[in-house]
């Protein structure tokens, strides 16, 4: 579990000691496919950020929080969110833009399936397809009786936001190599930069 994702839990678990922070994570493929897929944080140039599938989950909760989040009874009568009003949503957040509907369509439970298939806890499909409309499976919204929806939606905006700042380092350091004078100086910079932990997107 990554150190963001655990400071998320125990704010939002505040009666929770860490060995039950640990295992409410662990009971949750939802929490954990997240963790999985928000490695772009650490990660080198090579690495992806998993626009397209944190973005298809993240609509979803964002809709959700206001109309179902603790309304387990309501939830299950409903039907699910339409395409449009998801794919507009998620085409507008940070690196969005060119996204796709493959995640809502196929890609994220095809993915979820192969990560978690042989786990017990694992109940089908993340995202329900409903003739167009678009639903989290209800099993992976609750453990144990507590709604993740506001925990997992914490984590993928803290992700966003820890990205950003990595964007902002690299504009920075950009902007750093243009006011340099001397060749020493801008093959030191230029060194620094491409190194294995820089952004695929400076090549």
């Amino acid at each position: 579990m990554k150190e963001f994702v655990r400071e998320i839990l125990i704010e939002e678990l505040p009666d929770f000691n860490a060995e039950e922070v640990d295992a409410f994570f662990a009971d949750s493929l939802l929490l954990r496919y997240l963790d999985l897929k928000t490695g772009a944080i650490f990660g080198d140039s090579k690495t992806r950020r998993s626009f397209g599938n944190i973005y298809a989950i993240y609509s979803i909760l964002h809709f959700y929080m206001d109309d179902y989040y603790n309304k387990a009874s309501a939830y299950k009568e409903f039907e699910g969110y339409e395409f449009t009003k998801l794919f507009v949503f998620y085409r507008g957040l940070y690196g969005g833009k060119g996204l796709q509907n493959h995640a809502l369509n196929s890609r994220l439970n095809g993915e979820f399936k192969n990560k978690f298939k042989s786990d017990e806890k694992y109940d089908g499909n993340l995202i329900i397809d409903n003739d167009g409309k678009y639903m989290l499976h209800i099993n992976y919204l609750y453990i144990n009786g507590i709604d993740v929806a506001k925990i997992a939606k914490k984590i993928i905006e803290k992700y966003i936001n820890l990205l950003v700042s990595k964007d902002d380092k690299l504009i920075s350091d950009i902007e750093e190599l243009l006011s340099l004078c001397s060749n020493d100086s801008k093959k030191a910079k230029i060194n620094q930069m491409l190194d294995e932990q820089s952004e695929a997107r400076i090549f």
